[in-house]
């Protein structure tokens, strides 16, 4: 059996997790989706609680190691938000609908859940601010986009999907029509 890496660990999970969902995501179907017995997840892991564990850290530590490779923070609030609109289309959104139903059944789960929407809240405040200028305005525009990207996401993973390139043009339009 070939060794396998904790990131080709987390890619499978959240491959499971957006064709199947959080309910079919366990070892046996992990291991057989990269071909290796459980010795070697629990080599990685030591169990699911450890698995789980990483698996939130990776995901949640993603969006942030994406904005630093792109520079984020140093190019003005206009393109601040333009790269977050570029990191919301290539977020996987079928097994982030999976999260947040997962998050509803589990308590782990439902903590990175909220870290993961305070950060998003935050980040994508702080850029919409910028452009804005006013708090309040950019609280509600940016409640307007994280209900945007939950709709979307669930829409989605029920296999309707809406255009998000349209949704996040519009949205950025939107924001710049608010300038301040």
């Amino acid at each position: 059996m070939p060794a396998v890496t904790r990131q080709a660990y987390f890619e499978a999970a959240l491959d499971v997790l957006a064709e199947h969902g959080f309910t079919e995501l366990n070892v046996g179907r992990l291991c057989r989706a990269l071909g290796v017995t459980s010795g070697s997840f629990y080599h990685h892991f030591g169990g699911w609680p450890g698995f789980v564990e990483r698996l939130l850290e990776h995901w949640e530590n993603r969006q942030v190691l994406i904005l630093r490779a792109r520079n984020f923070g140093t190019g003005g609030p206009s393109a601040d938000l333009a790269a977050l609109m570029d990191l919301t289309l290539g977020l996987p959104h079928e097994a982030e609908a999976a999260i947040r139903a997962w998050a509803a059944n589990d308590e782990t789960v439902r903590a990175a859940q909220k870290r993961v929407d305070s950060a998003r809240l935050r980040t994508v405040g702080a850029a919409v601010k910028g452009i804005v200028g006013d708090g309040d305005l950019a609280r509600t525009l940016t409640a307007l986009g994280m209900a945007m990207l939950v709709g979307h996401q669930q829409l989605a993973s029920a296999g309707e999907h809406s255009e998000l390139a349209t949704l996040l043009a519009e949205y950025t339009r939107l924001v710049h029509s608010r300038a301040g």
